[in-house]
């Protein structure tokens, strides 16, 4: 004997007519919280690549009733240069060079605008470090031998906010992750409720199946079918939107940067990777209508 898929009225369920709109927002939210895990992941080791094994050292303006004698800006290229030297004959010191103003004009101006560079401010001179990866520097002894060279020297340590912004983004992409987690959770309850809702609406048809032959796994495949094609529909649309919006965002951020965020764009392994999540959600919920069915009528019959 054979069935037709429309053996069980699925289509009359009050309950799945919301799982596509359920899933939908669910699969939203996932693909959100999981390329912001990405992101996060990726900014993550972006900091710890770029600012790992690196000093910035400021070299402030001299006192204006100090320079007086002389020209201030050559008592300031003097002082760099003294810190310079020390600086490259300091062991584990591998490079050390003077950031131009215009560079630094550039990274104010987020801040200040783009006449940073024209309103003379008494900016600093700024010297960027590289260490070597296998040195141990002393930063607060190479702090006092500067200060003690060039009065007023700070030396920025990049490691001690780099933990801080390495933690940060650990544990924001954590969060992130097990959001996911629990939104996919989320759509297991939710469809976990709708089968069995509609297993109670139908259970006179499903008994009438049994007594004409029908087994078990030819019942859980009516419903796995009929909330594929639900399921389909809803992760297709949340998918689509969730992408939407990392795009947006992308595109966004990206205009905004000027090095106040890091990269938000993701690789091509990681659009893959968040390609997969529809079907795999899609996948999730049709194996757990399976097994809510079978679990339901074994207690049923």
């Amino acid at each position: 004997m054979s069935w037709r898929a429309s053996d069980v009225p699925l289509g009359d369920d009050p309950a799945s007519r919301y799982l596509p709109w359920t899933v939908g927002m669910l699969v939203l939210l996932a693909t959100l919280a999981m390329a912001t895990g990405m992101i996060l992941s990726s900014a993550g080791e972006m900091w710890r690549q770029s600012l790992s094994g690196t000093l910035t050292v400021q070299v402030p303006v001299p006192d204006p009733v100090a320079g007086a004698a002389g020209d201030i800006g050559a008592d300031q290229d003097a002082r760099v240069e003294a810190a310079l030297d020390l600086l490259r004959n300091t062991p584990g010191v591998t490079a050390a060079r003077r950031i131009s103003d215009r560079r630094i004009s550039e990274l104010l101006e987020p801040w200040l605008g783009a006449q940073a560079l024209s309103m003379n401010l008494p900016m600093p001179a700024l010297i960027d470090v590289t260490t070597s990866p296998d040195a141990a520097i002393d930063v607060p002894a190479l702090s006092t031998r500067l200060e003690t060279a060039v009065p007023g020297t700070v030396v920025d340590d990049h490691a001690v906010w780099l933990r801080r912004l390495s933690n940060f983004a650990s544990v924001a992409e954590a969060v992130s992750f097990g959001a996911m987690v629990v939104i996919l959770l989320s759509a297991v309850a939710t469809v976990v409720f709708t089968t069995r809702t509609g297993l109670a609406i139908h259970r006179d048809v499903v008994e009438v199946l049994h007594l004409i032959g029908a087994q078990d796994s030819y019942v859980a495949r009516q419903f796995q079918i009929h909330t594929l094609r639900l399921a389909s529909i809803g992760a297709a649309v949340g998918f689509a939107l969730g992408i939407a919006a990392v795009l947006a965002i992308q595109l966004y951020g990206g205009k905004l940067g000027g090095g106040l965020l890091p990269d938000l764009s993701l690789t091509g392994l990681q659009w893959l990777a968040l390609a997969v999540l529809p079907f795999a959600a899609t996948l999730l919920v049709v194996v757990t209508v399976g097994i809510t069915v079978m679990r339901d009528l074994a207690r049923m019959m």
